[in-house]
């Protein structure tokens, strides 16, 4: 990475925690790994950031929230088509 050079995050909020259907995200994380395998992606010693980053993150509120932290929004978008379909089968 070049100095000064900024990376670009893509964050999803999946909403509460207790909200989040457990089963449905193992499942679109799961997807979303198969697809990018599939894509013939680059090895992982040649990127320089984690593909996705999951955490749980407090609001003002105080509401456990849950979110998913990507650095391009292709891996993101996929994500997202994976989870919507797994959230409607459940």
């Amino acid at each position: 990475m070049c100095v000064g050079e900024r990376m670009t995050e893509i964050i999803l909020d999946l909403g509460p925690v207790n909200s989040v259907d457990e089963t449905a995200f193992a499942q679109a994380i799961e997807r979303l790994a198969a697809w990018y395998e599939a894509r013939d992606a680059l090895s992982s010693k040649d990127r320089d950031a984690p593909d996705l980053m999951i955490k749980t993150v407090c609001d003002p509120t105080g509401t456990l929230r849950k979110s998913v932290i990507f650095q391009k929004q292709e891996w993101a978008s996929a994500f997202m088509g994976f989870w919507e379909r797994e959230r409607a089968a459940g």
